[in-house]
């Protein structure tokens, strides 16, 4: 149980976009003998991914269609429009949307690796993995920028409260 727990974090951890390289014939073998395992490490990580994102995309559906558009909404209403919120809103609409896109192309490219043979065709199954890190990195960066759209949205209401 415990190789398999390493293995997979190994596994998630090198999921982290990689430049492609050809694979070695250690890489190989490797791959061909634990190909179950690894097959295995993958399917877990999926269904982690996808409770992830399914909690992620209401978090951010939430924030935009809770906080973020009701206040631009009220400050309209008052004659008080902020050019900088409206941005933002934007923004992070687009975003959020990216997010999504960037993770149904990834989830896709994610159940195809699964669903490869990787004892009879290990160089392809190398190469699609190194294509599905470069998705979920792609996913990563999205999070991040919503993030930070986030906390430029409370700089922005805190300075506008702060004008108040």
């Amino acid at each position: 149980m415990k190789k398999i727990c390493a293995v997979m974090v190994i596994f998630a951890m090198s999921l982290v976009a990689m430049p492609v390289l050809a694979i070695t014939e250690k890489q190989e073998a490797a791959i061909v003998d634990r190909c179950e395992i690894i097959r295995d490490g993958l399917k877990e990580v999926q269904k982690n991914d996808a409770r992830a994102r399914v909690h992620l995309g209401g978090r951010y559906e939430s924030i935009l269609s809770k906080f973020i558009m009701p206040l631009n909404m009220r400050l309209v209403e008052n004659n008080l429009p902020s050019a900088d919120l409206v941005e933002n809103q934007n923004s992070f609409a687009e975003t959020k949307t990216l997010f999504v896109n960037d993770y149904i192309n990834y989830q896709q490219e994610l159940e195809e690796l699964v669903a490869m043979d990787c004892k009879n065709e290990p160089n392809d199954f190398y190469e699609k993995l190194v294509k599905v890190r470069q998705k979920r990195k792609t996913m990563q960066q999205d999070v991040l920028k919503l993030r930070t759209l986030i906390t430029n949205q409370i700089k922005i209401v805190i300075g506008i409260k702060g004008k108040a």
